[in-house]
């Protein structure tokens, strides 16, 4: 009986087989040759979804069958084939791209391709073809220009979501293909290290992402997404040589007729060798600084390989690997506001100046993996091996090695139902002057649902993570994230979303422990984590007039915080005292300085509004992004005092009662912040601006303003007269045009600061004046 069982469940399996066939093949971009992954191909309720290399095979019952080919920002191709029972069918396939459709295609906030136009959240997206135009130095000057973002001497915040913190800690997290990027002592970016010259796109997160990416992305996520080879060798070259005007003050220069300057370039080659695929390239910059002082002279080189296996269909192995060195002077605070703008308080002497010169080197090895099933199905794997290095002049050195890993698994079914899912850790070893010797590290779990159900996308996803430094563990609660988004008409989407965010403090806010000039730093190993949450409504109306196409963006959004961490000025002795207990003198002066505290609960409301388009002015191709944002930052400790005192002072003047209810605006935000970027081109010449306006910063350290009750006193002169004369808000314009030589070559004349306006992005630290930049770039 057995054995007849067994001949016929063979039979019936032999007979099953024979009725079905197969078609296989590679699925590639129609103009550019590249191979799409993730194409879906399908037939009925069955479908299957390309590899890494494009490639994809799909078993169907014998006979006629029509197979359709779909994939975000492309056409939908359907096919018509006769599969034969028993064989297999080879087809390849070129997708047309869609340009008519509401979106660039993005990654971050689910972890796979979708239109930017059906994401649950406020995204924002950079091209390469936007940093060679403007000439960025490096990627922060670049992203600074995106509307919601700003970035305050280093360090990011979206939408108000941080202030200024001395270069500790980070609210923003930035990734480099899904890799975190942050230190492993300050949690800061080293925005000089990230690869520039080999960039697919960068894509911003406005809003808590901390389910799916973490600590440290409470306030939002910046994504940089590299470029892979494509079928025709490419190389790219671009150098540039940039000159510092006079600003128009004629006192605060202090250069002589010798004018500060900076140069510097990058280059970047792609190539596939059969199944083997290679990136590399380098980056050099050397600048005489407009800042006495300040000078910095650095490199970088990258490699970035994957191997994609023929003989397992979907595997694909890659190792990237960046290297960086630099030597550099830093400026940190102004000696005053008139002769000394542009001097380091302390001057020059080593014994007494606020400068920082440090010898730098950085290292980054990021194997990975990924694996399509036949069922399109994905399984990936990311490590790094990051290692920052710093060797100050004052022999203060520092040594950051971060150890991390994470595991992927995305399961899409056939239902249009999309689970991510995995773990990461990692681990930290510090050695340091400033900190002392520490060791961290930091497991989770995280899960994301995103159903797509006609007109509807829905995600949901939930995180855990644990943390440990030394001897000390923390736990964050389960994070949850919410959002849907809803296509109301043909171009026009609603969105609503909620996620919650949690940072732990970082090393350096655990445990610096510095003096830079008089400002002393000190430690606080007993810092509380910080949570949040973010939520959002808007809508995105996409728009065809004339010859226009593009997108309009309306949101309006919300985020609270609670346990804020902020470097706090006071008194900070070692033993416990509180405001109004007797003070020692010789203690005042020995335990005055800033602290990492938890000093408030935060709640920031507002909107943003902003247009993407493209289309032709005067019959000429032009481009247009523009954007403002409005914020109300409000510190929740201070607004029962604030109702107090304009009760108490309900007759007084417009200008006393609005004097008094910014005491609660939070410190370091610019309640409006505008972007624009405007291109227009003509035969082979394209000339364009930017544009960039701030608000007035309505509250700073009260050290700085002499208004600390401790210290009511001016430590940094000059201030409070500045502030007092840039009292309205500040903008900048950068021009440019270009001209292409040929079809292989470019030359561009840049000029930041147009109009050599005067201003600051922090107090005691002023920008740039006018400077003209030539540059030379070719493509081939």
């Amino acid at each position: 009986m057995k054995k007849s069982l067994t001949l016929f469940f063979l039979f019936v399996s032999a007979n099953l087989f024979a009725q079905t066939g197969s078609i296989r093949g590679t699925i590639t971009d129609e103009s550019s040759d590249e191979a799409l992954i993730g194409v879906t191909v399908s037939s009925g309720a069955n479908g299957v979804v390309s590899d890494d290399a494009g490639n994809y095979i799909f078993s169907l019952p014998s006979g006629t069958q029509t197979i359709k080919f779909s994939f975000v920002g492309y056409e939908t191709l359907e096919k018509q084939v006769i599969i034969q029972a028993g064989d297999t069918i080879k087809l390849n396939i070129e997708l047309v791209t869609n340009a008519k459709e509401l979106g660039t295609i993005v990654v971050s906030s689910s972890r796979y391709e979708k239109k930017i136009s059906e994401e649950t959240v406020s995204m924002e997206v950079i091209k390469p073809s936007f940093i060679e135009n403007t000439n960025s130095i490096d990627m922060k000057e670049a992203i600074n220009k995106a509307p919601g973002v700003n970035i305050i001497d280093g360090q990011a915040n979206i939408r108000g979501g941080s202030g200024y913190s001395y270069g500790a800690g980070s609210r923003v997290l930035v990734l480099v293909d899904d890799v975190p990027q942050l230190a492993a002592d300050a949690g800061d970016v080293k925005w000089d290290f990230l690869p520039l010259e080999n960039l697919d796109q960068v894509e911003i997160i406005k809003g808590a992402a901390s389910s799916l990416y973490g600590s440290s992305a409470l306030n939002g996520v910046i994504n940089i997404r590299t470029n892979y080879p494509t079928s025709v060798p490419k190389t790219q070259i671009n150098f540039y040589q940039g000159i510092y005007q006079n600003p128009k003050r004629k006192e605060i220069i202090w250069w002589g007729n010798k004018q500060p300057y900076y140069s510097g370039g990058y280059f970047t080659h792609s190539q596939k060798f059969g199944q083997f695929d290679l990136c590399f390239g380098g980056n050099v910059f050397n600048e005489s600084g407009f800042r006495e002082g300040e000078y910095t002279e650095r490199g970088r080189v990258n490699v970035s390989t994957r191997y994609r296996f023929k003989k397992i269909d979907g595997l694909a192995i890659g190792l990237n690997v960046n290297a960086f060195v630099s030597h550099t002077g830093t400026f940190f605070i102004w000696q005053d506001d008139t002769t000394g703008a542009y001097r380091p308080q302390g001057g020059m002497d080593s014994a007494t100046t606020s400068l920082a010169e440090n010898n730098n080197t950085r290292l980054s090895i990021d194997p990975y993996l990924t694996y399509f099933n036949k069922n399109g199905n994905r399984h990936s794997f990311h490590g790094r091996y990051y290692l920052t290095n710093a060797n100050a002049k004052d022999n203060k050195s520092t040594n950051a090695q971060l150890y991390y890993g994470e595991y992927q698994y995305q399961h899409f079914f056939k239902f249009g139902l999309n689970l991510t899912t995995g773990i990461a850790a990692n681990a930290s070893q510090i050695t340091a002057d400033l900190y002392g010797n520490h060791y961290a590290d930091n497991e989770a779990l995280f899960l994301q649902l995103d159903q797509k159900k006609g007109r509807l996308n829905i995600v949901g996803g939930v995180r855990y993570e644990m943390f440990r430094v030394d001897t000390i563990t923390s736990q964050s609660p389960i994070l949850i994230r919410a959002g849907a988004n809803f296509r109301v008409m043909k171009a026009s989407y609603f969105r609503a979303s909620f996620g919650q965010g949690y940072r732990f403090p970082t090393i350096a806010e655990k445990f610096v422990a510095t003096q830079v000039g008089p400002l002393k730093i000190f430690p606080n190993p007993t810092v509380n984590p910080e949570t949040g949450w973010s939520s959002e409504i808007g809508v995105k109306q996409g728009f065809k007039v004339s010859s226009w196409l593009g997108y309009l963006d309306l949101c309006a959004f919300m985020s609270e915080y609670k346990d804020f961490m902020e470097f706090t000025f006071g008194f900070h002795p070692p033993y416990a005292w509180k405001p109004g207990d007797p003070i020692n003198f010789t203690d005042f002066a020995k335990y005055l300085g800033f602290k990492t505290i938890n000093i408030t609960n935060a709640k920031i409301s507002g909107g943003e509004f902003s247009v993407i388009g493209q289309g032709k002015l005067f019959g000429l191709p032009t481009n247009l992004l523009a954007g403002v944002t409005y914020i109300i930052p409000i510190d929740i400790n201070k607004v029962s005092l604030v109702d107090s005192l304009l009760k108490e002072n309900a007759g007084a003047t417009k200008q006393i009662l609005d004097s008094i209810s910014k005491i609660k605006i939070l410190n370091y935000r610019y309640q409006w912040t505008a972007k624009a970027e405007f291109d227009i081109s003509y035969h082979s010449f394209s000339t364009g601006f930017s544009f960039r306006y701030n608000s007035f910063m309505d509250n700073i350290d009260p050290i700085f303003n002499g208004t600390d009750p401790l210290v009511p006193i001016q430590v940094v002169a000059g201030i409070v007269p500045y502030r007092q004369l840039h009292h309205t808000g500040d903008y900048v314009i950068d021009y440019r045009i270009s001209m292409k030589v040929n079809k292989y070559v470019k030359v561009s004349l840049i000029i930041k600061n147009l109009m050599n306006r005067e201003y600051t992005e922090r107090p005691a630290l002023i920008e740039q004046p006018r400077n003209f930049s030539l540059q030379v770039s070719a493509k081939f």
